[in-house]
């Protein structure tokens, strides 16, 4: 039985016991969940993955590690379609928690209890639901604080800081004789990761890589890593679909297909502009805790262009220190 197969494989791993029982529970519970509407875990879908995801918030078990299991079994079987709808659910399933504690924490109860007038959206609430919520909690902020403290607050991010992959960065940075050269060093980081997915046919988070995609990001310099201006750094996101970017001719859904925000994208395929575009200020926030980390410095990240704004990408311009406008780390 895969179940079977699935425990080794998560023994293999070195997971902890009590973890493997957990993930061994939620599969047995998704394969129960599948048989009642005639299918099976062996070939579950998309939509399977989502509806049992409804399931799961209804009966409180929308726990992080659940979907991570469930993340998991989709890797095991090379599931493509549960291995996207899992991360979907994952990838920014903290941005409004962390949106209503430091909105509390830096402009207090009232103002809190002013824009969050519905309750935060569970962990696992299908990507569809998402933009018209961020949506209402977007215009409430912007009506209760005035729109430059709205971005200032925005621009520090809402995703949790990765600790670990930024020291990683910091390390090579160091070892680098000036940013140009890390820059270069990150181009060539990411284009052996995305060979490396080619090769072993394996997704990158959510999308296929092969030959073109790898050209466009070969080609694209700005692309997540970066190009140094004089004192900036210009950046453009890898987009969140690129084969699909690429080939579509329909200017919404080419828009669609670029922007990563789990808050907004689903709604991008409807319209132009689904959230007020202050919004993005969040992504730039990435970027700038990313930077801070490499540097060991505060930064600035503005956003040039935006895909909620009408661009066709989304573009950042990282404002370096002074000490690093030639080039030079020092």
């Amino acid at each position: 039985m895969n179940l079977d197969r699935f425990k080794q494989y998560l023994q293999k791993q070195n997971l902890d016991e009590n973890k493997i029982d957990n993930a061994m529970e939620v599969l047995k519970e998704f394969r129960e969940f599948i048989s009642k509407q005639h299918g099976s875990l062996e070939k579950a879908t998309y939509n399977d993955l989502h509806r049992f995801s409804s399931y799961l918030v209804a009966n409180k078990r929308n726990f992080y590690e659940n979907y991570v299991y469930l993340l998991r079994y989709g890797h095991f079987m090379k599931n493509d379609q549960l291995i996207i709808a899992s991360m979907e659910i994952l990838d920014g399933g903290e941005v409004m928690f962390n949106f209503s504690n430091r909105l509390k924490v830096e402009f207090g109860e009232k103002t809190w209890n002013e824009v969050f007038d519905i309750p935060i959206p569970p962990l696992g609430l299908h990507p569809s639901k998402r933009p018209k919520i961020t949506k209402h909690l977007v215009e409430r902020f912007l009506e209760k604080v005035d729109r430059e403290k709205c971005t200032e607050f925005l621009a520090k991010g809402l995703r949790d800081k990765y600790t670990e992959s930024y020291k990683s960065a910091r390390e090579n940075y160091l070892k680098m004789n000036n940013i140009d050269e890390f820059l270069e060093f990150k181009h060539q980081e990411l284009i052996k990761k995305l060979e490396t997915h080619m090769k072993e046919n394996t997704l990158w988070f959510t999308q296929e890589i092969d030959e073109e995609v790898l050209e466009y990001i070969k080609k694209n310099r700005m692309t997540e890593a970066g190009l140094r201006d004089g004192n900036k750094v210009i950046m453009t996101k890898v987009p969140y679909m690129t084969k699909q970017f690429l080939h579509e001719t329909d200017e919404r859904k080419k828009r669609y297909y670029y922007c990563h925000c789990p808050w907004v994208r689903e709604a991008l395929k409807e319209e132009d502009q689904p959230v007020d575009p202050i919004f993005c200020n969040c992504s730039g926030g990435y970027y700038k805790n990313f930077w801070e980390a490499v540097l060991d410095q505060p930064v600035r990240v503005e956003i040039l262009e935006s895909v909620l704004k009408g661009d066709k990408m989304c573009k950042f311009a990282l404002y370096l220190p002074q000490n690093m406008v030639s080039g030079t780390k020092t």
